[in-house]
């Protein structure tokens, strides 16, 4: 068994090898990439989205539990659609409001991850040299934990997600990268102060009546490409 003083570097044929550790690997999130929310109401569910996504991901293919990175949201591109056609605009103007959003400004939802739990596979294989020039995927699944930053307020979460990575020239390290949500994780509206963002009921809630839920189901589709 080998003892101090270490070796400085790995032998030859481990250099060499098409399975020596690869550096982190980046990529950008961007086109396509949306965030969707939906919040259950005695009138219906209310569902929104967010289109103007971005972020970056830093990988590392031979232990992906030590990736880290962040995807942020602008919420001015917030669109929001009611149980009935006649409610988008007013429900719009009151998630708007809620978050507090005005036109001279931008705002911006922010998660940055700060770990990966029940990951399978831990480390991502290459593709197969045989299919080379085609475009080969491998899948991976995880819950990604990090904070949420949302309305001014960072809170721990944790999302289920499910990533695919796609080969095509280079068959060690995918040039693109789509996480989609698993199931969607629950955001809590009163943890964010966010009030005011469903329909107004047609009749006044009575005197000590049970408060309404004010969770919304969270799900989001990243589509991301490596930084060369």
């Amino acid at each position: 068994m080998r003892t101090e003083p270490w070796l400085a570097h790995p032998k030859a044929s481990a250099s060499a090898s098409n399975d020596a550790a690869l550096p982190l690997v980046r990529y950008a999130v961007g086109a396509d990439s949306v965030v969707r929310f939906e919040l259950p109401t005695p009138q219906g569910a209310v569902h929104g989205t967010l289109t103007n996504v971005s972020g970056e991901l830093s990988l590392d293919l031979g232990d992906l539990s030590r990736s880290r990175g962040a995807v942020q949201a602008e919420l001015g591109s917030l669109v929001v659609n009611g149980p009935q056609a006649s409610d988008d605009a007013a429900l719009l103007e009151r998630a708007r409001a809620a978050l507090e959003l005005t036109d001279a400004g931008s705002s911006l939802s922010r998660f940055e991850l700060s770990s990966l739990e029940d990951l399978s596979p831990t480390q991502l294989e290459s593709a197969p040299e045989s299919d080379a020039g085609a475009t080969f995927v491998r899948r991976a699944r995880a819950t990604a934990v990090g904070t949420l930053l949302l309305h001014g307020f960072r809170v721990t979460r944790r999302a289920p997600l499910e990533a695919e990575f796609g080969f095509t020239t280079d068959r060690r390290v995918p040039s693109t990268l789509v996480i989609r949500s698993r199931t969607p994780f629950v955001i809590s509206l009163e943890t964010h102060a966010i009030r005011a963002l469903e329909p107004e009921s047609p009749r006044k809630a009575r005197p000590g009546a049970t408060p309404r839920s004010r969770e919304i189901r969270v799900s989001v589709e990243l589509y991301a490409r490596k930084v060369d």
